[in-house]
């Protein structure tokens, strides 16, 4: 796809090509330029600096992107040293025999297996620059972990099915943060970004905040050699802009979906956001000249709602998650020299119901009544699969018993604040109650001689009758009473259950240098590719923590691989 494609969707331009590099006044200068600095643009910058390079990042906001958006999880695995302090046993091979499970096949065995060889080192490298981890574990299946706990089952490693491949290990290492910082579970990837951009500043990183990358700039032979930007020269008109997103952004923290009342704020913070994006027209451009390389590294689409529709339209009711950045744009600097992006109609859909564990305990059905899934998989998991192949649409059915258990389970400490709010929030206004199948089954519009097979056959699973066919053990299921019947809505859309997706397709990449492919399937000179602007370990299905992992990795590999080049 190019420029002039009708479902481009994005301001970037196309490819400047000059006759000669100084055919254009060059604002700056330097070996490596980032776009985007983000996990793997930070991960870049350091193994750049630290190789002796010049490295110059360029970030349309303020720096962080998802990473710092995040709960701060990076998965690792193979016996890193918290795994190793908290008893958890684990190997290389038994992290690839897991993630060759969820990973299927989007990137080689041999990048695979490397990316597990080196996972054990990457936490070490993580310390090293000052990132604080810890080795408290929760040995339960959880969504998230209470704030005491830095280690978990982040994946499906606890579900039956996925022990036959590998046995299961603690994999989810959560940044430190104070016990009272981490109840809230979001925005808490600082502990992870900031420390790492902190050590980059020190060794000398430059950053362009507040710029945005519209065009490549390339010479006669398609190497890339710069870039165009657009930059505020006028610190008042930065300060206005900044001072406008800055209370957008507050609105929007305060008042989300599931928020009564909500959709005001939104509003106003939109009102607030389209008065800010007036100023951008009094931004100057510059043009940065790149000696060795460019790394693009600005996240994925899922905030550009446009190409959401064109390329994965069964997650545009999907709450997007990340950040404003995450709108496309490194892709689209890819593509606009002859870039191939793969695997774009792929996202994931965090469909997350444990905690409360008794939901989980209960069964999930698609619209026809009919069970589809283990209910103990990991939320991404059971969010790709309604999506993808039951219309996005399930609900969860209960009874009173196990509402009565849910309500247990998030109790204070037992439950972040959030995930007791949903389920309160879910069991007091968006649950349908019925006294028999049939009138359970009018109420949420789904066949009453499906769903009533299927309860029968569910309490025959947790009697220890029968096996599961979804791989459950009686142990995690519970007999559900047929008169005392509870539902609730856990579809893509459903308004009081809000379900993040975000995207996973991107650039393809060489996979042992991580530079920007053609349809020739040779590199391009000058372009190299991370995080979920390349297609990597994370771009077919999701676990928490695997794609600030993949970020990790593939900055550092694309960093290596310009280190010893040449200039342009």
């Amino acid at each position: 796809m190019t420029p002039d494609n009708k479902n481009w969707h994005s301001d970037v331009e196309s490819k400047m090509v000059l006759e000669t590099e100084n055919d254009i006044t060059w604002s700056v200068v330097a070996d490596v330029v980032i776009v985007g600095l983000g996990g793997a643009g930070v991960a870049a910058a350091l193994e750049s600096i630290e190789s002796g390079n010049s490295v110059l990042a360029i970030d349309k906001y303020e720096s962080g992107g998802a990473t710092k958006a995040s709960g701060g999880v990076i998965y690792a695995g193979g016996g890193t040293s918290l795994q190793k302090e908290a008893g958890v046993k684990d190997t290389a091979k038994n992290m690839f025999n897991y993630l060759k499970l969820e990973t299927q096949n989007i990137v080689s065995d041999q990048t695979l297996k490397d990316f597990c060889k080196k996972s054990a080192s990457t936490i070490d490298w993580l310390i090293n620059h000052g990132v604080e981890l810890r080795s408290t574990l929760w040995q339960y299946k959880t969504s998230y972990p209470s704030p005491e706990y830095f280690l978990y089952h982040s994946d499906n490693s606890l579900v039956e099915n996925y022990k036959k491949n590998a046995f299961p290990a603690a994999r989810g290492h959560r940044g430190y943060v104070p016990e009272k910082q981490g109840a809230k579970a979001t925005n808490l990837g600082g502990s992870i970004f900031d420390p790492l951009k902190a050590s980059a500043i020190k060794k000398g990183l430059v950053i362009h905040n507040f710029t945005e990358v519209r065009q490549l700039i390339t010479n006669k032979k398609n190497e890339v050699i710069g870039l165009k930007a657009y930059q505020f020269n006028d610190k008042n008109e930065l300060q206005e802009y900044k001072n406008l997103r800055k209370k957008a952004s507050k609105l929007l923290a305060l008042f989300p979906p599931i928020v009564p009342g909500s959709k005001y704020f939104f509003k106003k913070a939109m009102s607030l956001m389209e008065k800010a994006n007036t100023l951008l027209i009094k931004r100057k451009e510059i043009y940065i000249r790149c000696n060795k390389g460019i790394i693009l590294s600005a996240g994925g689409f899922v905030f550009n709602r446009r190409m959401v529709e064109y390329y994965a339209p069964k997650y545009k009711d999907g709450y997007p998650l990340g950040t404003e950045g995450d709108n496309g744009s490194g892709i689209r600097l890819g593509q606009s020299v002859g870039g191939i992006a793969k695997n774009m109609d792929r996202m994931t859909a965090w469909r997350f119901i444990n905690p409360p564990i008794s939901f989980a305990k209960g069964m999930i059905i698609n619209t026809d009544g009919k069970r589809f899934i283990n209910e103990m998989v990991y939320g991404a998991t059971l969010g790709v699969e309604m999506t993808e192949h039951h219309n996005g649409s399930a609900w969860m059915i209960l009874d009173k018993v196990l509402v009565k258990k849910s309500l247990e389970d998030v109790k204070k400490k037992k439950a972040l604040a959030f995930q007791r709010a949903l389920a309160k929030l879910n069991i007091y206004f968006g649950s349908k109650k019925a006294n028999s199948v049939t009138k359970l089954a009018r109420l949420i519009g789904v066949n009453a001689k499906n769903l009533e097979k299927e309860i029968l056959k569910y309490n025959k699973i947790a009697r220890g009758e029968i096996l599961d066919p979804f791989g459950k053990t009686k142990y995690e299921t519970k007999e559900l009473n047929l008169n005392n019947i509870v539902a609730i809505d856990i579809s893509l859309n459903a308004k009081l259950f809000p379900c993040p997706t975000l995207s996973l397709g991107g650039l393809s990449v060489n996979e042992k240098t991580g530079s920007v492919l053609n349809n020739q399937n040779t590199s391009i000179s000058g372009l190299y590719a991370a995080g979920r602007n390349a297609i990597g370990v994370a771009s077919w299905s999701y676990v928490s923590g695997l794609s600030i992992a993949d970020c990790i990795y593939s900055g550092r590999r694309a960093a290596t691989s310009i280190n010893n080049k040449k200039k342009i």
